[in-house]
């Protein structure tokens, strides 16, 4: 039954990521490609709920994989990430959504 269960998560994120992705894709896109860059890149420090070190390498991979963002440190004690994003005016949002991420491969590794 556990198997069933991590499967159906590994498949409900690699759709979730997927429509992540595309949207991300066609967000920094449609920036570069008007005349006004909307960046304000900064540094995110995200509180990390990912227990086991491959959930950890999951995690800010694909992090780094979605574009405008990109992991820069683990903290040694393994409870903050440090993410440098390209959008960093709303930071809830951007927490909200780098925790969306978390949650999902919380529930596939731990």
């Amino acid at each position: 039954m556990q198997i069933l269960k991590k499967t159906y998560y590994a498949l409900e994120f690699v759709l979730f990521y997927f429509v992540k992705l595309v949207q991300s894709n066609i967000y920094i896109a449609f920036d570069i490609l008007t005349p006004n860059l909307k960046i304000s890149p900064g540094i995110v420090k995200v509180p990390l709920n990912i227990s086991s070190d491959f959930g950890l390498l999951a995690f800010s991979n694909l992090l780094s994989m979605t574009p405008g963002t990109l992991t820069v440190d683990i903290s040694e004690d393994k409870k903050v990430i440090i993410v440098h994003v390209l959008y960093s005016k709303n930071r809830e949002v951007v927490m909200f959504e780098i925790d969306q991420v978390q949650q999902k491969i919380k529930k596939i590794f731990n």
